[in-house]
């Protein structure tokens, strides 16, 4: 179902709704003074229902949709870990991820894709890689993002992170972090070199 048709019917059925519900309300003031016209209560009755039913049609139809028939080519598990690519996902908001805590390697490369969208990740706990490339990432992400215990590997390419706030972050990192690519942000070398090589195991690598 596309966005355009849920957009309306969400909004049609809302127009029911209200519709509906006025007329029963006017209808069934009417009827408290004649008992015996209780059946002129139907019509407006079934307007409000019809009206809440087609208001559901759109959110009832996502949930079922993605519960029965999953995520198609988007996810896969390998190896027993959950990957999930929402490159180019084309509808609103990503809550989605609420309904797959166990997402190990996450893509979503996306415009739309900002500070706020990290605070859905703080709930997946087995995150070990992840890939923000051209999404509307600052500073402010870079907060979020160093709350994830298990992230080994993070791709910024062409994000909006700066030199100071990378600083920040690489001063104290995610435990488990080792490769990350900020290439296309104007990072300066120095800032990652420090970083590499500040592990004793010297098995930390980056993209610059």
């Amino acid at each position: 179902m596309s966005e355009q048709i849920g957009v309306v019917l969400v909004f049609g059925g809302l127009g029911a709704v209200i519709a509906g519900a006025c007329w029963l309300a006017y209808r069934g003031l009417a009827t408290l003074w004649r008992r015996r016209e209780a059946r002129r209560l139907v019509a407006p009755a079934l307007l409000l229902a019809c009206g809440l039913v087609v208001g559901v049609v759109p959110f009832a139809y996502q949930h079922v949709y993605l519960a029965i028939v999953g995520l198609g080519e988007r996810e896969r598990v390998i190896d027993g870990e959950r990957h999930l690519n929402l490159t180019g996902w084309d509808r609103d908001g990503y809550d989605i991820l609420a309904d797959r805590s166990d997402v190990a390697v996450l893509e979503m490369s996306n415009p739309d894709v900002t500070d706020a969208t990290l605070a859905l990740l703080v709930d997946l706990p087995n995150l070990r890689e992840l890939t923000l490339n051209d999404s509307a990432v600052t500073d402010a992400g870079l907060e979020t993002l160093a709350r994830l215990p298990r992230l080994e590997t993070l791709r910024l390419a062409r994000t909006q992170v700066t030199p100071d706030g990378l600083r920040t972050f690489l001063a104290t990192p995610p435990p488990r972090l080792a490769r990350i690519d900020v290439s296309g942000t104007g990072v300066p070398a120095k800032i990652l070199r420090d970083w590499k090589n500040a592990d004793p195991e010297g098995a930390r690598r980056y993209v610059q």
